[in-house]
């Protein structure tokens, strides 16, 4: 006789009952949700407590049900080689093998890979718990004044409040978000051009100084690949910059790197698979169409493709695997289209438009949606916000931030929005958009 059939029917029901409503709990942790951090350590744990306490009398349609609970494209490929991969319980299943195939198609895909047949599921986007913050950071109203005040965006409440300020005003200035904090990185002050660097610590609620880039400019761009920070061209009053800095974040040290082909102002960057990109901007004469990218293993930048359209102000985020280039400035006006560049086929496409031209806009992605925040649109400053859904390929208003802002950062953090305090109506710098 199995072990399992010495069990009573109810009490396997029940035990059953009980370790996947402990699994389900354990990943979906009320506090730092990120599921490439301590998530990990919290769903390993559930997953050895399930296998230890199930291994006797477990079925095999309810394991599939629980697998399917633990959105496995979302962990990260050491825990699904290591931990997952390894679990005779998943081994011996073809329905957790195929989702487990699901989960390295999807990393697979993101790293620049050609995935034939690979579509995109419920199961590769994050719950509004584990999905992060946005963070709208600095920019400038109709006063012509910087803020010094950020905007969040609560996305399981759909509503914005204002949280702690930076200790500088700053518009047209570059944000990131690595490691749960966020980054603010130059910009103009109102007075004159920064070169120094303010992180923002969800667990402190608090801005602190950290090391100054070599070059003072605004309009510059942030990507993140490997660890470092990547602040890419902007300008001054005199002219645009080419020049790329490297910042470690273990040494609170900036180093230079090569610098582009082309000098870029008001640029949008954004890392995707093993390059930095940099898109767009404007090299002090005209706004540009071309397109380069950076291979940091070869210190190397090389031209790809370019877009259809010429760019400066413009947002640029990742999603899909994808490249998103919003709005911006051509040398006229304010810009309402948006392109889609696909590396792995080395092709821009055109997606839906805009509701409303945008240039300065602040973009990111959150929960499968690529987010432009606030812009310009060549009568007012915006503080409307609309998102793109890929799966309808339309853009649709979804609320606005209290400040009109252009030239202000946006970043997704992976906090909880609960770690960061409302400061209520913040800044006293607010002023309408006109």
């Amino acid at each position: 006789m199995a072990p399992g059939d010495m069990v009573p029917e109810h009490a396997k029901q029940h035990k059953l009952k009980q370790e996947k409503e402990k699994l389900q709990s354990t990943t979906r942790p009320d506090g730092d949700s990120d599921p490439d951090r301590s998530f990990v350590f919290e769903a390993h744990e559930a997953w050895k407590d399930f296998h230890n306490s199930l291994r006797q009398f477990y079925e095999v349609g309810d394991l599939c049900d629980v697998t399917l609970k633990v959105r496995l494209p979302l962990l990260p490929v050491d825990f699904l080689t290591g931990t997952v991969a390894k679990e005779e319980m998943i081994k011996g299943n073809l329905s957790c093998r195929d989702l487990l195939d699901e989960a390295r198609n999807y990393h697979l895909h993101l790293s620049n890979k050609v995935v034939p047949d690979f579509e995109y599921s419920v199961r590769t986007t994050p719950r509004k718990h584990t999905a992060g913050v946005l963070f709208c950071v600095g920019g400038r109203g109709g006063s012509g004044d910087p803020f010094r005040s950020i905007e969040c965006y609560s996305i399981s409440k759909n509503s914005w409040f204002f949280g702690p300020e930076m200790n500088s005003r700053r518009r047209h200035v570059g944000v990131i978000s690595v490691g749960g904090k966020v980054y603010a990185v130059g910009g103009h002050d109102g007075s004159e051009h920064l070169g120094n660097m303010e992180m923002f610590d969800p667990l402190t609620n608090k801005w602190m100084m950290k090391a100054s880039m070599n070059t003072k400019r605004r309009g510059i761009a942030l990507a993140a690949l490997g660890g470092p920070i990547y602040a890419i061209g902007g300008l001054d009053d005199n002219s645009c910059f080419n020049d790329v800095e490297r910042y470690d974040i273990e040494s609170d040290h900036w180093s230079a790197v090569a610098p582009m082909n082309t000098p870029r102002g008001g640029v949008g960057s954004v890392a995707l698979g093993s390059h930095v990109y940099a898109v767009g901007g404007n090299d002090g004469v005209a706004s540009l169409s071309s397109v380069e990218r950076f291979d940091p293993h070869l210190n190397k930048w090389t031209e790809v493709r370019e877009m259809g359209q010429r760019r400066a102000g413009n947002g640029v985020s990742e999603l899909n695997g994808c490249l998103y280039v919003v709005g911006g400035f051509d040398d006229n006006s304010p810009l309402s289209s948006v392109e889609r560049f696909d590396p792995r086929l080395s092709r821009w496409d055109y997606v839906s438009e805009l509701t409303t031209p945008r240039g300065g806009v602040g973009v990111a992605t959150v929960m499968g949606c690529v987010f432009a925040v606030g812009g310009h649109n060549g009568n007012i400053y915006l503080n409307t916000v609309e998102a793109f859904d890929p799966r309808m390929n339309r853009w649709e208003l979804v609320g606005s931030v209290s400040h009109c802002r252009a030239g202000a950062g946006v970043a997704v953090c992976s906090s909880h929005i609960s770690q960061i305090r409302d400061v209520g109506q913040g800044s006293s710098n607010v002023v309408d958009c006109m």
